[in-house]
């Protein structure tokens, strides 16, 4: 690794550490400079700014997702695609830690964009995957459709846009209510998605699970506690208000 990509690297590092541990908004340029010791002009000849950091790091994080799952092997196509698709949602094992840090940047004003490239970069890394499961899928006599490619596309905007639903409900019970989200209430806002994917993919009905309520529990206490405790987060805002 030359030396300016292994300084990207360390400034990339550093901020996950220190988003994760005091919050995004909380982080400025000027503590990952300290911590690693660096020039601003050395921080600016990588990144144009603290929120493009965080955008490489949404980036890096798909990608490293999506390796991960690409290593594994599953004969049946089905449950390949069910696996791909769950495991697309930033909602359990290693990505939980990451969801912690991004859900409270999505309340802020670049929250909006941030959210958007980091669905853009998920959809990107898992397209050949899914649409490979979906081609799978159809020689094993699974699913069909004419246009696995497209079909793939749209099944993936409609997993980012089921995540996406969860987070929001997550945020509103952390930021207004300033009490823990319903398992068993996102578990209905997960319904909706699984036979519309399905459809979507000519799969059986009930073939897709994308996500159960044991891990909606696990996440949304994981969330709650830890925001809870954090004054970082919002609802650490709120409740020191």
């Amino acid at each position: 690794m030359i030396k300016g990509d292994l300084r990207k690297k360390q400034i990339l590092e550093t901020a996950e550490s220190l988003f994760a541990e005091r919050g995004y908004e909380s982080t400025g340029v000027q503590d990952i400079l300290n911590i690693l010791h660096l020039s601003k002009g050395s921080f600016y000849h990588h990144f144009e700014s603290k929120e493009q950091v965080l955008e490489t790091i949404c980036e890096n994080r798909a990608r490293l997702a999506a390796e991960k799952l690409a290593g594994e092997t599953e004969p049946d196509a089905l449950r390949r695609m069910d696996q791909l698709l769950s495991g697309m949602i930033p909602f359990q094992g290693e990505g939980l830690t990451f969801l912690k840090m991004i859900l409270p940047v999505f309340v802020l004003p670049e929250g909006k964009r941030i959210r958007g490239g980091y669905q853009e970069a998920l959809k990107r890394n898992w397209l050949p995957m899914v649409s490979k499961a979906l081609e799978e899928m159809i020689r094993q006599k699974q699913g069909f459709s004419l246009y696995p490619v497209k079909t793939a596309e749209i099944a993936l905007d409609l997993v980012n846009d089921l995540w996406d639903t969860l987070g929001d409900e997550i945020i509103r019970s952390e930021k207004n209510r300033r009490e823990m989200a319903q398992p068993g209430y996102l578990l209905t806002l997960v319904e909706p998605y699984r036979p519309a994917v399905e459809n979507l993919l000519s799969a059986p009905y009930g073939s897709l699970e994308l996500m159960n309520l044991e891990k909606l529990q696990q996440v949304v206490m994981e969330i709650h506690n830890w925001w809870m405790l954090d004054p970082g987060t919002p609802a650490g805002d709120s409740g020191k208000k």
